[in-house]
């Protein structure tokens, strides 16, 4: 054997004795190392894999299946409201309150306007409020500023009686209303539902409503006071006088119908219109924390 062919089984013999020893540093096994399998672990693979196969001949979901059919909800962004969970808000309203000529004539009231406009009381009111809701439920306490006059004068008197009966009216009457919302909703969606109610409470007058004789043949002219010559402007009538609110006060009843908008977690938007004092429309913006 010449030294060239020696030292080729040397070095081939080097190589086989450090592969095995690299394999065992690296934690790789050879055949006779393999570890026989877990009794225990091939009966619960086998009893899952029997229960899979009994629910599908049953019709029902696997277990694999109910977990990837189960609902995802996105924290923090959910519109669904939990009916055990109380929610509060604030917001602030806009309303929009109307009386129409023709309903004052339909309690027996004849009114002239210089303008033959048709709607005597036309003005907006807003506020903030405070909202407690529960299950669909809303209490809404609110504390808002309405305008309750109208422009220029108006002339009135009861459709019984004569000419001579006209008086001209001034109102710049506003209020400072208190008043609660009782709301129930009826939800579509989670985004969605129809809301109906009723609201009750009170308002603070501000302003002053004056009530003049007219002069004769001119319903919308104030007379100037008692007159020998003008037989609308009889002494003992009304020149100037502020006509008293009866109670003291601006009593405040509507019923209401309309939706509600829930376009994040956090935000919800009413839109509704009604009849109380007057047809009224609006729309609330509230913060629900």
């Amino acid at each position: 054997m010449n030294q060239v062919y020696f030292m080729f089984v040397v070095f081939a013999a080097v190589i086989a004795l450090a592969i095995p020893a690299t394999a065992q540093d690296d934690g790789q096994m050879g055949f006779g190392d393999m570890e026989e399998p877990d009794p225990g672990e091939e009966d619960a693979q086998d009893n899952e894999e029997e229960s899979d196969e009994d629910a599908f001949l049953a019709g029902e979901q696997t277990e694999e299946e109910e977990a990837l059919a189960a609902p995802t909800e996105e924290t923090g962004t959910g519109l669904h409201e939990d009916p055990e969970t109380k929610y509060f808000a604030v917001g602030l309203r806009l309303r929009w309150v109307m009386i129409p000529e023709w309903f004052l004539g339909m309690f027996g009231v004849d009114i002239q306007t210089n303008d033959g406009r048709h709607l005597l009381i036309n003005n907006v009111g807003i506020g903030p409020e405070f909202t407690y809701r529960k299950d669909g439920f809303d209490i809404t306490a609110a504390i808002w500023y309405m305008g309750l006059g109208w422009k220029d004068t108006v002339a009135f008197k009861g459709s019984d009686e004569d000419g001579g009966s006209w008086e001209v009216v001034n109102n710049d009457l506003k209020a400072l209303l208190i008043t609660v919302d009782f709301i129930w909703s009826t939800s579509l969606t989670d985004w969605f539902a129809i809301t109906y109610g009723a609201g009750l409470g009170l308002g603070i007058p501000i302003g002053d409503i004056v009530r003049t004789e007219s002069a004769e043949n001119t319903p919308l002219v104030k007379c100037n006071g008692a007159s020998s010559t003008d037989t609308w402007c009889n002494p003992g009538e009304e020149y100037g006088e502020v006509y008293d609110l009866p109670t003291g006060i601006v009593p405040w009843v509507n019923f209401l119908f309309g939706m509600r908008f829930k376009p994040h977690r956090h935000v919800a938007i009413y839109a509704d219109a009604g009849f109380g004092l007057g047809f009224q429309t609006g729309v609330r913006a509230s913060y629900i924390f």
